[in-house]
């Protein structure tokens, strides 16, 4: 294709690949839950949930949203009040957002087993007087929950949902904590004691704060993306007239509903688009082909390392996996041998498309472009949704950068995010108003866009770190806010955390430390190391606490005198 003026955000070619309707027609105006309601109304006995067993009908998702929204109400819980939601892929994660979104009210998600530190930080950030925790983590927050702003706390748990004889296994091998009752209660109490409520229609403007989703943006620091109703709309939206989803097909959710691409794109969307949704509370990467035949999945939105781990399963290649439909990763690249490897594997187990991938964040809600079938070159994100714009720029001057050029990739669109909550200058830095007067968010990752409109990554300017934590679910970890906690002791002179490969968790945190010589004799290196453990455990989740710290007399240093972590990196894979 000529492009016009050379610049692919005046050109836009990616449009030639979409429908006039795709591109020209209006994006929904409504909120989550109208969303989901006026696709789904006519069709209450179509299943939209499957949970270890049991099969939960579209009218059964609405009841159970509506008793939720009563119990919300009973609380106190008023239109644009904050409620933190704190559990793992089971269906009342969604009865709560979807009845908070009814009411009004923003949702608050957050890693259901975060550190203490951590989880107490988020519930004052927002200032929640309300909050849903898993019950997993009520000993982590048990004997800190007087140092926050939480007056209530709704633990749920795993087995709520499940069909008896499930449960029943379930309380036998989990041991129930043992509430108050008071400032502690069950999902049972939460749910009878709204009972009776009056559940009143609330007219909100779809352009307001409707979830805060955390990510560790370019800083690694936590920070709450606003997310609107209009751009997770928006998300949905794009994404149906891009892989054109079916009623009643099948999408398997792989990450918890903390995670941004997973909370809209693997459960908002096929629910919206009155598919069947199956909820996993744990995730087991090795079963994948199991719950591909057990349950026909057509759809799964997942990440490299879940796709990496399908090569390790025994016998997979016996499997029949031809109702697989669309298999997209995104959060972080794959080598071109592991692509090619698992494209294989799919064709012989019968799938009749190879992976699919794009890119997004979750400033941007989620995915803002993916691939196709045609437009699926490796090092490729394919091509813009409908109503995104993307391009390059020079990461000095600024400029928009031409076909083919290498540049910071920037997004523009309905699915930006508000900003960052009360991080004023952290949003300026990432969202910033360009000389054509549009809105572009800053991704950090390097590439370039060609002729086509395909965009290509090449690099990244930031440092992420893909691992695994203690609930199985891989996360990402950030060395610089790792290293700032090391800082925090006294005798530390200078810190450089790297991931580290492993089969266990993909990459685990390595810490090379350096103590000040002034320092150096006043206590031992091993008491020293677990000081610095114990400051690390007590700022940081348990996945970011470094397996190892290694005392080094002088880092490694590059040409420009900076720290070459890319050295520590290659010496710890050999």
């Amino acid at each position: 294709m000529k492009s016009e003026w050379g610049y692919p955000s005046f050109d836009k070619p990616w449009l030639k690949y979409y429908s006039d309707s795709a591109i020209n027609a209006p994006l929904p105006e409504c909120t989550i839950y109208e969303y989901l309601l006026e696709n789904n109304k006519d069709y209450p006995s179509d299943i939209a949930i499957i949970y270890l067993g049991r099969k939960i009908t579209y009218k059964e998702l609405f009841d159970n949203i509506d008793k939720t929204t009563a119990a919300f109400l009973k609380l106190g819980v008023k239109e644009k009040e904050i409620v933190t939601v704190a559990l793992p892929s089971i269906p009342e994660a969604l009865y709560c957002v979807y009845a908070l979104n009814k009411i009004g009210a923003v949702a608050n998600m957050i890693h259901p087993l975060a550190g203490t530190e951590e989880t107490v930080n988020y519930f004052n950030e927002v200032q929640s007087r309300i909050a849903v925790i898993f019950d997993g983590a009520y000993d982590n927050i048990v004997n800190d929950i007087e140092r926050t702003s939480v007056e209530k706390v709704v633990v749920a748990s795993p087995a709520d949902s499940l069909p008896l004889h499930f449960k029943i296994a379930y309380n036998l091998k989990v041991k129930s904590p043992r509430l108050d009752g008071n400032r502690f209660i069950n999902w049972k109490e939460f749910i009878r004691d709204g009972f009776g409520t009056t559940v009143k229609v609330v007219k909100k403007d779809c352009h307001e704060m409707a979830i805060i989703s955390h990510t560790g943006g370019t800083t690694g620091e936590p920070k709450g993306c606003m997310i609107s109703d209009h751009s997770t709309n928006a998300e949905i939206w794009q994404v149906g007239m891009t892989m054109y989803p079916s009623r009643q097909e099948c999408m398997l959710a792989v990450l918890p509903p903390f995670v941004n691409y997973s909370l809209t794109n693997g459960m908002f969307e096929p629910l919206a688009f009155g598919m069947k949704l199956v909820l996993l509370p744990k995730y087991e990467p090795l079963k994948f082909a199991d719950y591909v035949i057990k349950y026909k999945v057509n759809h799964v939105n997942t990440i490299p390392a879940y796709c990496e781990a399908m090569l390790q399963i025994p016998d997979i290649e016996k499997k029949d996996l031809s109702s697989l439909k669309y298999v997209v990763y995104g959060g972080e690249g794959m080598t071109e041998e592991v692509e090619n490897s698992v494209n294989v594997l799919l064709k012989r187990c019968g799938c009749k498309y190879s992976l699919k991938k794009g890119l997004g964040m979750t400033e941007a809600t989620s995915a803002a472009s993916a691939s196709f079938e045609n437009l699926n070159d490796f090092e490729s994100v394919g091509i813009p949704f409908p109503k995104m714009i993307k391009k390059t720029i020079d990461t000095e001057t600024f400029e928009e950068t031409k076909y083919g050029v290498d540049g910071e990739i920037c997004i523009s669109g309905p699915t930006i995010m508000q900003g960052y909550y009360r991080k004023e200058e952290e949003t300026a830095e990432i969202i910033r108003e360009h000389a054509d007067g549009k809105k572009w968010l800053h991704t950090g990752d390097l590439g370039h866009i060609s002729e086509d409109g395909i965009i290509f990554v090449t690099g990244r300017i930031k440092r992420i770190i893909m691992t695994k934590g203690s609930d199985g679910n891989v996360t990402k970890m950030f060395p610089d806010r790792i290293e700032k906690a090391i800082h925090r002791h006294d005798s530390v002179e200078i810190s450089c955390v790297i991931g580290v490969p492993d089969k266990e968790r993909i990459n685990y945190p390595k810490a090379f430390v350096t103590i000040k010589k002034s320092d150096s004799d006043k206590a031992s290196k091993e008491h020293i190391k677990t000081e610095i453990l114990d400051i690390c455990k007590q700022s940081l989740p348990d996945y970011m606490v470094p397996n190892e710290i290694e005392f080094l007399e002088n880092m490694p240093r590059t040409s420009l005198g900076k720290i070459d972590y890319r050295a520590l990196e290659i010496q710890n894979k050999t």
